[in-house]
């Protein structure tokens, strides 16, 4: 299982330093490593599911965090429907902590199944005869 400290997360949020301070600062509590999270910065909150797209394509974090004043509502459900396409936890600033403690859980567990998964295929276990 993967370490919360090894766990990289984007953290998606407008020009506002404070919900940036904010989700740093709850991450690291949670024990992920500054290092391994990026910040990036939209021009509207109309924007994160876009950018949270962007994270999952092109970047190698293992979740996002959506860190927004306000405006998560309007996007909320987009974001759900991402987070199935994408495959990848999604947080919000909704529920600050808890939301944060939510995604780097859902990651280990997503990362446990990985590795058995793996383990299954070069073992050849998923092999049955009916």
């Amino acid at each position: 299982m993967i370490a919360i400290s090894d766990i990289k997360v984007g953290i998606v949020t407008l020009g506002d330093s404070k919900c940036e301070f904010d989700a740093v600062q709850a991450l690291t509590i949670c024990g992920v490593a500054r290092d391994n999270i990026e910040v990036r910065h939209i021009p509207s909150t109309a924007k994160a599911c876009l950018m949270t797209l962007f994270f999952a394509e092109y970047t190698e974090v293992d979740c996002v965090y959506i860190a927004l004043p306000d405006g998560l509502e309007e996007v909320r459900e987009r974001l759900a429907e991402l987070e199935l396409q994408c495959r990848m936890p999604i947080g919000t600033s909704l529920r600050g902590l808890n939301d944060v403690s939510d995604m780097l859980k859902m990651v280990q567990i997503q990362s446990e199944m990985v590795v058995k998964a793996d383990m299954e295929a070069r073992s050849g276990s998923n092999f049955r005869l009916n």
